[in-house]
C-alpha cells in the first residue's frame, strides 16, 4: 500500500477504526462513562480523518479548496463521514454483543 492509499483509506475508515481503538486503549478515555467516552470517538475519529485529509491537500495528492467556504465544506465532510463509520463500527464491535 503507497502512502497515497493509506491516506485515503484513513480519511475515512482508519480513522474511524483508529479512534474505536485509541477510546479504549487512552486510560483517560477508557474511564470515562459512556456518552463522554462516545463524544470523545467523535472527536477523535474527526480529528484523525481531517489531520489525513489536510495531509492528502498537502502532499498535493488531491486538489486544495478554493475559498473558506470550500475549505469549510470539505473538513465537515471529512469530519462528519468519518465520526459517522466509528458509530457504525462501534455498534457493530460493542452493541452486537447484547
Amino acid at each position: 500500500m503507497e502512502l497515497k492509499e493509506f491516506l485515503v483509506w484513513f480519511t475515512t475508515a482508519g480513522a474511524a477504526i483508529a479512534a474505536f481503538y485509541l477510546v479504549e486503549k487512552i486510560a483517560r478515555l477508557a474511564e470515562l462513562p459512556a456518552e463522554p467516552k462516545r463524544i470523545a470517538a467523535f472527536a477523535l475519529a474527526g480529528g484523525l480523518a481531517v489531520a489525513a485529509w489536510l495531509a492528502q491537500v498537502g502532499l498535493a495528492y488531491i486538489p486544495a479548496p478554493v475559498g473558506w467556504v470550500a475549505w469549510v465544506e470539505q473538513v465537515f465532510a471529512v469530519a462528519t463521514a468519518a465520526f459517522g463509520l466509528s458509530q457504525l463500527i462501534h455498534g457493530r464491535a460493542v452493541l452486537s454483543k447484547f
